[in-house]
């Protein structure tokens, strides 16, 4: 579960900016639909099931996003992809000479197996400069590691907690531990049991779907083996009355009668190339005949950008919902109807989940307050120096009731474009 995410100096956004899954005490409504218990201290605050993220073009969103998947791939990859001499794939923000010179930094809360973790790092394109880790079993808190890179000495030093596991592992881990490989994936490299359930949160829980117009449909059709998710999907697919009635998958080696005619003749034969002596599966969608309700197949090319994105969209989704995972999912209403946005977030809206979903959209249609709490819906806007600004609809302290959509349109607060009048045709 997802509690907090923040980031420093990263593509356009220059000071730290934090997005919050903490529910708000103050806000009452919706509590058990878009809310749950964290799990931990009786105290401690209820989590928003989803939040929704506004904003003009450029100014951000997607850079947020950007963020959390870089640390992601960071903290998957590290170790096993990088070698001695390596860049680190960062990008400061380059509007301020400072800034360029200056670290990235990345910042997570959340809690996995009833354990709440605060993990981070920073890092240039030479190497990570710092990297913590702190734990919190029993509520209490916990140091488990600290390393900082001491340029004077131009080496890294550890501190380690008494709980984290005895020092000839901890010198075995440092030693492999390159300027440019989190320590936290040297760890899990060599088997640390410890640091295993920080390391499946990145590689597990957390899915992040930074294109969904180009989302590929192999996951939906892997879970097609299981009959019982198959009619699930079915199910979600007929949620917006497409009316399918049976959709089938059929796995053969690759020939060009599975290019659709449609395809340019140089695509066909790059695609021939690339697949040639491999399997492939096709999908055809089964449609009523309005007259004999005979089942008719039709291609997915016949079928529109809608209805396909929904389909790849499917296995995801319900996997998301199954496992309790965080889905963070840039422009959401990409190629969907808003009722069917509106469907999939109130399907994640219900009791007994504890997944999670954050997702950047342009759809106000969306901005209601008997489909969001107050606190769900935040904003990204440029300041004067061109930086992002994220900050909460609750900033604004708006009523119970309040217009939420109206009143984003109209420019209360802010993260809408500023439009200036085109003379198409000059001045006379």
């Amino acid at each position: 579960m997802l509690i907090e995410f923040s980031v420093t100096n990263f593509r356009s956004i220059l000071e730290r900016q934090t997005l919050s899954m903490a529910a708000s005490a103050y806000f009452k409504e919706l509590e058990e639909l878009n809310t749950f218990a964290s799990g931990l201290a009786e105290n401690a605050p209820r989590l928003l099931r989803s939040t929704a993220l506004y904003g003009p073009n450029a100014s951000g969103k997607s850079t947020l996003i950007q963020a959390l998947q870089f640390m992601q791939d960071r903290v998957e990859n590290s170790q096993k992809e990088s070698q001695a001499g390596d860049e680190i794939e960062t990008t400061p923000f380059k509007l301020s000479a400072r800034s360029r010179e200056a670290d990235s930094t990345f910042e997570i809360v959340f809690v996995e197996t009833n354990v709440r973790y605060e993990y981070g790092f920073s890092c240039n394109r030479q190497r990570f400069t710092e990297e913590w880790l702190f734990a919190y079993p029993n509520g209490r808190p916990q140091k488990w590691f600290h390393r900082v890179y001491d340029a004077a000495a131009d080496k890294d030093v550890y501190k380690f907690s008494t709980s984290f596991l005895g020092d000839r592992k901890r010198q075995d881990w440092k030693a492999q531990a390159r300027q440019n490989a989190l320590f936290l994936s040297v760890a899990i490299q060599l088997n640390n049991k410890q640091l295993k359930p920080v390391f499946s949160w990145f590689h597990q829980r957390l899915q992040i779907i930074a294109a969904p117009q180009r989302l590929s449909v192999a996951y939906t059709l892997n879970k097609f083996k299981n009959e019982a998710i198959k009619k699930k999907i079915i199910g979600f697919m007929n949620t917006s009355d497409l009316a399918i009635a049976d959709i089938e998958v059929k796995t053969a080696p690759f020939s060009l009668e599975m290019i659709s005619k449609e395809t340019p003749i140089d695509v066909r034969g790059e695609l021939a190339k690339r697949f040639e002596n491999h399997d492939l599966s096709t999908v055809k969608f089964m449609h009523a005949d309005i007259e004999t309700q005979a089942l008719i197949a039709m291609d997915q090319s016949e079928e529109s950008d809608g209805t396909r994105a929904l389909f790849a969209f499917a296995g995801p989704w319900l996997d998301v919902i199954e496992h309790d995972r965080v889905l963070v999912v840039d422009e959401l209403d990409s190629s969907l109807h808003p009722l069917v946005v509106q469907h999939l977030v109130k399907r994640l809206h219900h009791a007994g989940t504890k997944a999670q979903l954050v997702f950047t959209t342009h759809d106000a249609t969306l901005l209601s307050q008997s489909l969001f709490r107050r606190d769900q819906i935040w904003f990204t806007e440029k300041d004067k120096n061109s930086s992002t600004r994220l900050y909460p609809l609750s900033d604004f302290s708006p009523r119970e009731n309040e217009a939420i959509e109206r009143g984003y349109l109209n420019g209360r607060y802010g993260a809408i474009p500023f439009l200036k009048d085109l003379d198409f045709y000059g001045v006379g």
